[in-house]
């Protein structure tokens, strides 16, 4: 993945997961991702597999389309 789309990506789940009041633990729970790898996706050193950003929509529960929306 680009690294532009990377960041973009990453800044959008930090501004989600701080709306909604959660922590890494927390979103890691919900969105069944290791804390680890959430928070490597967060800093975006990791690229990111589709699975992983639909667990994440799907925590946020959101819409692809919307949790996308950056």
């Amino acid at each position: 993945m680009d690294k532009v789309l990377l960041r973009k990506l990453a800044k959008r789940i930090k501004e989600l997961r701080k709306e909604r009041g959660f922590t890494q633990d927390e979103l890691s729970y919900r969105s069944n991702i290791a804390r680890s790898t959430l928070g490597n996706i967060e800093t975006a050193k990791n690229d990111v597999v589709f699975t992983k950003v639909k667990q994440l929509a799907d925590a946020f529960e959101l819409p692809l389309s919307e949790f996308l929306n950056f």
